[in-house]
């Protein structure tokens, strides 16, 4: 796994408002448009010549574009953490649903919270 994979899996199994198993944090994302139908009918023409791929292309990146998320490029702020004052200079506010169950496992109702992110530091010597 790579180290954001990591660090996400870190942050899902710390989650103290689920039992921290996969598949229970959700993104909290917007809806996006979907393509038109007459755009997605449309097949993408192939030669008949055209060789085979001789190599797998590599995944795309994530789309990251509709996640409910505020970024603070200008904060400045003290948290204490353990009676240790640490000097914020970026904060990041990312939305995430998890859903409530009952005794028997069946979902009740969705949450939203939110994993808030401080950067310590410099903000990149900027």
């Amino acid at each position: 796994m790579s180290m954001e994979e990591d660090l996400g899996t870190l942050i899902r199994m710390l989650n103290p408002y689920t039992d921290g198993s996969k598949g229970t944090m959700d993104p909290h994302t917007f809806i996006t448009a979907a393509p038109t139908p007459a755009a997605a009918a449309i097949p993408a023409a192939t030669p008949a010549t055209s060789p085979p791929p001789t190599s797998t292309p590599a995944p795309a990146a994530p789309d990251m574009t509709g996640i409910w998320m505020e970024v603070d490029t200008r904060y400045a702020d003290d948290w204490t953490f353990k009676g240790q004052s640490h000097s914020i200079n970026k904060a990041v506010r990312i939305a995430y649903r998890w859903a409530k169950k009952d005794a028997a496992g069946n979902t009740l109702y969705w949450v939203t919270d939110y994993l808030l992110v401080g950067f310590e530091g410099s903000n990149g010597g900027g």
